[in-house]
């Protein structure tokens, strides 16, 4: 292994934890804390579980702060280590960006891990096409977060996060959001629904019983709004945290759903649903793609946001607006 060393000339007490600090130790720090266990971040950093642990137990001798607690299976993070983590994840990521040769980014070479929130019916739209591009390069890996249990605004403020795609994230500060496409809706149910002949009415729609997401979720959504100006009444039988709740509840019983076209359509080449046009104008969702500013200009950044628009245009193109 090889070490860099921070040297460091000024004295004072609030700088001694500086001197000949091995910056080995705070990408070990970054890892266990991504990880929440020492197994997994030995894993992900390609050494031995006990290298990982003598790290920990050098960079807990520097600081004077045990770091990391026992937790279940894995570990948590000491006041101090979560005060840490923020400016740790940025200096890290301005020295690889600041030694990386010039723009480029070589994912044949890179050993980066990307974390994100990814919408799950934006899941099988975009994420096929950005695994196939990694599948050759072991090294890097990619870690999609649920997007229910995770606060991504803290979490690209701090830079745990990398990108979330999903709606807009109204919370968020300094941050960067690129509006990456509209998101078409369709009506959804069985293809052998008793109560469904034909086109798909605002009658059905009125008196089907609906699966759907869980109301803190659908509060984000623009047809919400739409449903609650036009009137027009739903009864939700059955709330959900995820979009992949959805196909096995369609297909074994007589609940209908609004989902998003393009997901619908994956889902119909492996389950028996039908896809019908909304009994009712109504705006379209768009997805937007969400990083830290700070990270604009890095370039195994900038090279996964380009992997994702071109997985978007590959979908446009397979699958019209409509």
């Amino acid at each position: 292994m090889n070490y860099i060393l921070i040297e460091n000339n000024f004295e004072g007490p609030s700088l001694s934890a500086l001197k000949n600090l091995d910056l080995n130790l705070l990408v070990v720090f970054e890892a266990v804390y991504s990880a929440g266990n020492i197994s997994q971040a030995a894993r992900r950093l390609g050494m031995s579980q006990p290298t990982i642990s003598n790290a920990l137990r050098r960079l807990r001798d520097s600081l004077d702060d045990p770091l990391f607690v026992r937790a279940g299976r894995g570990v948590h993070p000491t006041p101090r280590a979560m005060q840490m983590i923020g400016p740790v994840r940025e200096a890290l990521q301005m020295i690889e960006s600041g030694v990386a040769p010039g723009d480029s980014f070589d994912p044949a070479r890179s050993s980066r891990h990307f974390r994100l929130v990814v919408l799950d019916a934006m899941e099988p739209i975009i994420m096929p096409h950005v695994i196939r591009r990694i599948q050759d390069h072991k090294s890097i890996s990619i870690e999609n977060l649920a997007i229910v249990n995770t606060p991504m605004s803290d979490g690209l403020n701090e830079g745990s996060l990398d990108l979330v795609i999903s709606g807009f994230l109204t919370e968020s500060r300094d941050t960067q959001c690129e509006d990456l496409s509209p998101v078409h809706l369709s009506m959804v149910a069985r293809n052998d629904h008793p109560a469904i002949d034909g086109a798909f009415t605002l009658d059905h729609f009125q008196k089907l019983d609906h699966i759907a997401l869980v109301p803190r979720m659908r509060a984000l959504s623009r047809l919400e709004e739409a449903l609650r100006r036009l009137d027009i009444q739903r009864h939700v039988a059955y709330s959900v945290t995820k979009f992949w709740s959805f196909p096995h509840i369609l297909m074994t019983t007589d609940l209908v759903a609004i989902l998003p076209t393009a997901f619908a359509r994956v889902i119909a080449r492996n389950y028996p649903l039908e896809l019908y046009d909304l009994p009712f104008a109504h705006p379209d969702e768009r997805i937007y793609m969400t990083w830290k500013t700070s990270r604009t200009n890095d370039p195994g950044h900038r090279w996964l946001r380009g992997e994702i628009a071109v997985a978007l245009r590959q979908a446009a193109a397979q699958w019209p607006d409509r």
